[in-house]
């Protein structure tokens, strides 16, 4: 065991390679975790130690600074597609919407959609509809009874 030092510097490089080919600012922690452990390594030939200084090294600058990026790093779920943009807009029924037939068109934001009724009910031509989803590549709405 008193080459501990070279596995805990090999764990600290191939932690540092992982996070270079992938960026995510989470497998750097364990890098550093690895070189504490190494210092460790040098006092101590007790891997029980060794491994639990890694642990609270990497546990502890995982969680502080996890706090600290959430705040600047935005997830790519939070960003809105076309599709999402849909949701809830208003538009007309083009052509009457009747689920059993499988017939039914809109017009939401200047374009023609597929769409579905939401509870089943025939939607009758000119009737104002707004978009509660996207289902593939159809609209399921329902009549919209917002006051004008």
């Amino acid at each position: 065991m008193e080459f501990m030092w070279l596995v805990w510097l090999l764990l600290a490089i191939g932690f540092a390679i992982i996070e270079m080919t992938n960026a995510s600012f989470f497998i750097i922690w364990f890098s550093v975790g690895s070189i504490g452990a190494l210092i460790i390594s040098l006092l101590t030939s007790n891997f029980i130690i060794q491994f639990l200084v890694f642990l609270i090294i990497s546990i502890v600058l995982l969680s502080f600074t996890h706090r600290i990026t959430k705040k600047y790093i935005v997830p790519k779920s939070s960003y809105k597609t076309n599709i999402d943009v849909l949701k809830n807009a208003q538009g007309i029924v083009i052509e009457e919407i009747n689920n059993n037939k499988g017939t039914g068109q809109v017009k939401v934001q200047g374009e023609i959609w597929s769409a579905r009724s939401a509870n089943d009910e025939i939607i009758a031509v000119d009737t104002k509809i707004i978009v509660f989803d996207v289902k593939g590549v159809k609209l399921i709405v329902g009549p919209d009874i917002t006051l004008d």
